[in-house]
């Protein structure tokens, strides 16, 4: 099952296992502050819907962006797309949803 996320995130349906693989790439490239950011909001292993804060939904976007510059096709076009919803939600003073 894929996760809707709010803002325009889901073009596509993200599987939890696809996010958990996002974030566990973007390990390498991000500083570990980033790194626990990301992790940290995007509990890619809870299932659950989720709502992320709108200063936190920036900094993740802000972090899926600068990792999207260093990933392979594939996980730079899905790190973008993410990293942009979270930012909009984050410009709009919103929560970014996950469900």
């Amino acid at each position: 099952m894929g996760w809707y996320i709010s803002h325009g995130g889901t073009r596509h349906g993200y599987s939890g296992s696809g996010v958990e693989e996002l974030v566990h790439r973007c390990s390498g490239i991000l500083t570990r502050a980033d790194q626990r950011t990301i992790a940290s909001a995007l509990r890619p292993h809870s299932g659950d819907p989720f709502k992320v804060k709108p200063k936190q939904a920036k900094q993740v976007g802000d972090a899926l962006l600068l990792a999207a510059s260093y990933l392979p096709a594939e996980w730079a076009a899905m790190a973008r797309q993410i990293g942009e919803s979270a930012l909009r939600a984050a410009s709009a003073n919103e929560s970014w949803e996950w469900s």
